[in-house]
């Protein structure tokens, strides 16, 4: 074996693993999240794919079997990846996370609004709204959207304390303004072709207010 074939056989087992790793393969499989609204969503449109081969499922049904797949996947990965492990532990590498692994068709809009004292509440801030932009300077930030995007699926530690601060901006700039609301707005979108072709509001979470001191 000549050196050449030495260094083409290491750079096999760097990049092997590494190559597989990064494969869009699930990392562990939950069966209660399958019956999210994103993935009954889903799974309406794989019951009518199958529904065109004579196969009619429920939705559990579906999720279940989806499950059992993806559980069986997880294990087989984890198998292979085994011995593997030490080296990315050692080394530093690996293949960490996902990026847009799923179009989210429900997603969370984060909303402002103040009102003066006796007034009615007024839109003062939403996410890419361009009507509705009080201190998007700050909160389209990146890292502070790293802050209270965590929030949008399940309100977590960091969620009360930005509330307080978004709604001490939203004072400072307004003297008229005595109360800030702040929550996320769950959206619905749609692709072009289908009936409702605009988004829909599905509801609001995480609803919290601050009024001035």
């Amino acid at each position: 074996m000549t050196w050449d074939d030495a260094r083409a056989a290491l750079l096999l087992v760097v990049l092997a693993p590494n190559l597989f790793a990064s494969l869009p393969l699930a990392r562990s499989a939950s069966r209660k999240n399958f019956d999210t609204a994103v993935a009954r969503d889903e799974f309406t449109r794989l019951r009518e794919l199958a529904g065109t081969f004579g196969w009619t499922l429920s939705h559990e049904e579906m999720a279940d079997f989806v499950f059992a797949a993806a559980h069986a996947e997880v294990a087989f990965r984890n198998a292979l990846l085994a011995p593997a492990r030490p080296f990315f532990r050692i080394t530093g590498t690996g293949q960490a996370w996902g990026l847009f692994s799923y179009p989210d068709r429900f997603p969370a809009q984060l909303i402002v609004e103040s009102r003066p004292r006796g007034g009615a509440y007024q839109l003062r801030f939403a996410a890419l709204d361009q009507d509705a932009d009080l201190g998007a300077e700050k909160l389209v930030y990146r890292r502070v959207r790293g802050v209270y995007d965590s929030n949008s699926d399940k309100l977590g530690a960091t969620w009360d304390p930005f509330v307080s601060w978004a709604a001490g901006e939203v004072f400072a700039a307004d003297p008229e303004a005595y109360e800030v609301r702040v929550q996320f707005r769950r959206l619905r979108t749609f692709e072009p072709n289908e009936a409702d072709s605009d988004q829909r509001v599905e509801g609001t979470r995480g609803a919290r207010v601050r009024r001035r001191p």
